[in-house]
């Protein structure tokens, strides 16, 4: 077991980030499961044996097994605790993998769940990286030098408009571009199982999304 507490973490947080992590390894799942039951009418679910009805524990998973798990306490939010919890089990899991050599990657209906229920990278490597998209109003208009978006929406609709000038167009990093709206350019309406393919160099700006638009995205590199 590794644990680290930095020094101005409460020291409470240390068995809290302990009983989570528990959770999530003895019942494989992530314990905002617990949490999710006990607030929505199963109040039972507060008294598994073990079982810490709180976000921000999650199981590591390798070669489709639950070989660990994580858990974070203490960050400035409970979903905060989830977001890093998750990236955590991945780091984990990923780096498991990279010792085994290059492996397929599965990832769990729940912990899939969890990823899409605050957004973030589900996968991360050097080539690609595959991201649980979620929206929930419209953004700055995207530009990709090197990076292909290829988008598949799972629920809710949008509307994207790709191509076209920037206006007001600034760099936010290396081949990463953000502006505040497009002139010209393709309107798209994207629905449930619709798939979006947006080129390195193409801009597309979500000009309106529902609450909550979710899709996933996997960002390929040319």
């Amino acid at each position: 077991m590794h644990l680290w507490r930095p020094d101005s973490a409460q020291v409470a947080s240390v068995q809290v980030a302990t009983d989570k992590a528990r959770t999530a390894a003895l019942y494989r799942r992530p314990s905002k499961d617990f949490e999710d039951q006990a607030a929505h009418g199963r109040p039972s679910a507060l008294h598994l044996a073990q079982a810490v009805p709180l976000q921000g524990g999650m199981p590591i998973v390798h070669s489709g097994h639950v070989v660990g798990a994580v858990g974070v306490s203490g960050a400035s939010s409970a979903a905060e605790d989830q977001e890093l919890s998750v990236l955590a089990a991945e780091a984990a899991s990923a780096a498991a993998r990279e010792s085994g050599g290059k492996a397929a990657t599965h990832f769990p209906a729940g912990s899939v769940a969890a990823k899409f229920a605050t957004g973030g990278l589900l996968h991360d490597t050097p080539g690609y990286k595959v991201d649980a998209g979620r929206r929930t109003a419209p953004g700055e208009v995207e530009y990709h030098e090197h990076v292909a978006d290829i988008m598949h929406v799972v629920s809710g609709t949008a509307t994207v408009v790709t191509g076209g000038r920037m206006i007001a167009s600034r760099a936010v990093g290396p081949g990463e571009t953000r502006a505040d709206a497009i002139e010209g350019g393709t309107r798209r309406e994207l629905g449930a199982g619709d798939v979006l393919v947006i080129p390195p160099g193409v801009p597309h700006h979500f000009t309106a999304v529902s609450d909550p638009f979710l899709y996933l995205v996997a960002k390929v590199r040319d």
